[in-house]
């Protein structure tokens, strides 16, 4: 079962099988493997009945399963991807790199990292080195805004933060041919990526190979302060600047023993009478165990911060699953500011997702709902109260206009806990605000 305790390390690989690929699928047996999978989604997830319901669900596994017979081995499992995203849950799916069949294995030379102003190339080696920094225009000659499109409408995420900040994961070969995000091709067949270099396109052929994504060397930037303050390898730290604690959470999956001990560095660190402001860091955070939050969020709930102006949370599309809980229980019980982009995550989502095993891979199907703001919100995402958007040029240049926000804001709400900001607070003027990634 993929619960909050292992969600993250999931996403990471940590819970991979070894690398060994099983044959194809026989294409006579994948219409029999796609109704299993069908039934399992609509007996194991809460809302397997309402997708039972639904004309749209049944029509896309039909047609699934009528073209079972002619489908690529990866646009097999895209396939099934797609019909399970129409939970949109983010933990219902098939993880690629948990896909033990042919092509899955391949990857580019290069890592294409998402900003708010578009796709840029941060690593490379080989020959994608020449694209290294550069903004990606198009993809096999398809505009990469129409990729990313076509992308985030089979991806499971429970809104277009989580589809962008793994937009990335567009230019795996396996996904982007299977998906049919570009043109028609095999997973090993070269990828044509065009991208904008110093003012200039450059056109490179990108060849897919089992070592793609190792050995990248990064592109040579300015480090954000956050990065310099970790000490050595620690997934989770804190650091006082001046008048202000960072609490950088990082990791809820990282062993018990570890945040246990970082959890009691912020508590002796909040009780430093010179200390004005806590700013907790979950942009880098995409879950966990929920209980490995809990004392952190209730030391919070009763400290001195907990006030207009004294506790600011950042968060990110990367916000997801049990940091999403930590979210929200803390904007349902503070008066932290959020500051960043949105979350990955919905205040009320589904998680604790159970494995079926088809053949060369497991799909995961969720079992429970984490309802952790009032039953009638409906959002997708909590919304920064400051919203910040990360640019590329900012990132390069080692500015973290996020953490800066953090840092100079005012906030002049009166300490009311019968205001309206307060009871109401899904429905505050910050929630309605409209984000959408470039593609949009």
């Amino acid at each position: 079962m993929i619960t909050r305790r292992n969600f993250s390390l999931v996403l990471s690989g940590g819970l991979a099988a070894p690398a060994i690929l099983a044959a194809a699928p026989v294409p006579a047996l994948r219409r029999a493997e796609a109704r299993r999978l069908q039934k399992y989604a609509e007996t194991t997830h809460p809302r397997g009945w309402e997708a039972a319901a639904d004309p749209a669900w049944r029509s896309g596994w039909d047609r699934l399963a009528a073209d079972a017979d002619d489908l690529t081995t990866e646009a097999w499992v895209m396939g099934l991807m797609a019909r399970l995203a129409w939970f949109r849950d983010g933990h219902t799916t098939i993880y690629t790199y948990m896909v033990k069949l042919p092509g899955f294995d391949l990857d580019l030379p290069i890592t294409a990292s998402p900003f708010f102003d578009g796709l840029y190339v941060t690593a490379a080696k080989a020959e994608g080195a020449a694209l290294l920094g550069g903004r990606i225009v198009r993809v096999d000659g398809v505009a990469v805004e129409q990729v990313l499109r076509a992308f985030a409408a089979v991806w499971p995420a429970n809104n277009a933060a989580g589809a962008y900040h793994h937009a990335g994961l567009a230019l795996k070969p396996a996904v982007l041919r299977g998906a049919r995000l570009a043109g028609p091709a095999a997973a090993s067949a070269p990828v044509t990526l065009e991208a904008e270099v110093q003012g200039s396109v450059v056109k490179v052929a990108l060849t897919p190979r089992p070592d793609g994504g190792d050995a990248l060397v990064a592109l040579s930037r300015k480090l954000w302060p956050v990065e310099t303050w970790r000490p050595g390898a620690q997934a989770n730290f804190v650091r006082a600047d001046g008048k202000v604690l960072v609490i950088a959470f990082d990791r809820l999956s990282d062993k018990r023993d570890s945040i246990l001990a970082f959890v009691r560095d912020a508590f002796a660190a909040m009780e430093t009478p010179e200390i004005e402001r806590v700013v907790l860091d979950l942009r880098r955070n995409d879950g966990g165990s929920n209980l490995m939050g809990e004392g952190l969020r209730r030391r919070l709930e009763r400290s001195r911060f907990n006030r207009p102006g004294g506790l600011y949370v950042l968060t990110s599309g990367k916000t997801f699953s049990a940091a999403q809980n930590l979210t929200s229980r803390i904007e349902r019980e503070t008066w932290a500011v959020f500051v960043g982009e949105p979350s990955g995550g919905a205040p009320n989502h589904y998680g604790d997702a159970m494995p079926f095993q088809a053949d060369g891979f497991p799909a995961y199907v969720s079992t429970l709902p984490w309802f952790d703001s009032d039953p009638l919100d409906k959002r997708i995402w909590t919304m920064p109260d400051v919203l910040v958007p990360l640019r590329f040029a900012d990132w390069a240049a080692g500015r973290d206009a996020a953490m800066e926000a953090a840092f100079a804001h005012v906030d002049n709400r009166t300490l009311d806990d019968l205001s309206e900001a307060r009871t109401m607070y899904s429905d505050r003027p910050s929630q309605k605000t409209e984000w959408k990634p470039f593609w949009m």
